[in-house]
């Protein structure tokens, strides 16, 4: 057996370590669920672009409002405020997750949307205006604080747990009814990869507990490690696999990033040159030479921009990226 001093030596460091690892977990979090965002959003053209991107967002939200628990913790009086930058925004996630499912399968459950519509936003009218309880106060575990929901709050939480679990995993039923019937192999790993990112955001649930007075610490940053899974999947398919038709933002970023290394080397390597030359002619710091250089950069660029543009076109279409 060992000694009592060091089970409570160990059990202290284990506890003091959620809040960092947590906190870094959900700052990865946020940053994967903003650029995934970023990318979805910038390639908007059908709706359910638009219900997806308001998914990420929420998580990325949902990341930022758990980051400032942590990274705030001894600060009391401030953890109410995050609780409701966590708790507001994802009374939505059920039916913008089942909204995006039947949209993007174009599956028919009209009557269902609506439903799922009007019990988030009667649920958002609730606790927005405190009829459907409060956060008032902080549950103080070993580890650290978290926001308290009063009783009426707490159990509407409860109650409306089975509301998200509905909504992820009917859309991973229709997902796999989709995928045994798509014949496209890319469609088919299209759709492998929203599933699974569904099931880890069901899965990341867990993390709920600690709300209900449950210590089990380990619970938090797993759900938060979860969480980070759900936007890493969906970022690896649209660069890997073009999900949602997102390959032209990648084209347009690389061909942009190399125009302005290009320029920027073309810039101060002309200036150099310029500089070194006649420098003495015209001074070394006469805006002349900046002049100079630009219309270098001009006439190099205007024929380089085609060129450029044509290889990036090509290795695109007959390269994909290898992670």
């Amino acid at each position: 057996m060992k000694p009592s001093g060091i089970n409570q030596n160990y059990d202290h460091v284990m506890d003091t370590s959620v809040i960092p690892f947590t906190a870094v977990t959900a700052l990865l979090g946020f940053l994967l669920n903003s650029l995934v965002f970023t990318l979805v959003i910038s390639q908007g053209r059908k709706s359910y672009h638009y219900l997806f991107g308001a998914v990420l967002l929420i998580c990325a939200i949902w990341d930022l409002g758990i980051f400032l628990t942590m990274v705030r913790n001894q600060f009391e009086s401030e953890l109410a405020v995050y609780g409701y930058v966590v708790l507001i925004p994802c009374v939505f996630l059920p039916a913008l997750i089942y909204n995006f499912t039947c949209n993007y399968l174009n599956i028919n459950k009209k009557r269902m949307i609506i439903l799922l519509w009007a019990i988030c936003i009667f649920s958002f009218i609730g606790i927005a205006t405190g009829l459907a309880g409060r956060i008032s106060g902080v549950i103080k575990y070993d580890w650290g604080n978290i926001y308290r929901l009063d009783p009426l709050l707490r159990v509407g939480t409860l109650v409306s747990l089975p509301l998200y679990y509905f909504a992820l995993f009917a859309s991973c039923y229709y997902f796999w009814g989709a995928y045994k019937r798509e014949t496209s192999a890319l469609a088919r790993r299209h759709i492998l990869y929203i599933s699974i990112s569904f099931l880890a955001l069901a899965i990341a649930l867990v993390k709920t507990t600690i709300l209900f007075e449950i210590d089990l610490p380990f619970l938090l940053p797993a759900g938060m490690l979860l969480n980070d899974l759900f936007a890493a999947l969906i970022g690896i398919a649209i660069i890997k696999h073009q999900l949602f038709d997102v390959t032209l933002v990648i084209k347009k970023g690389t061909l942009y990033s190399l125009m302005a290394v290009a320029i920027i080397f073309i810039f101060s390597f002309s200036e150099h040159l310029l500089v070194t030359y006649i420098g003495d002619i015209i001074g070394g710091h006469s805006t002349t030479i900046h002049l100079l250089s630009i219309a270098i950069v001009i006439a190099i660029m205007m024929p380089f921009k085609h060129r450029l543009e044509h290889a990036v076109d090509e290795y695109f279409a007959g390269k994909k990226i290898v992670f």
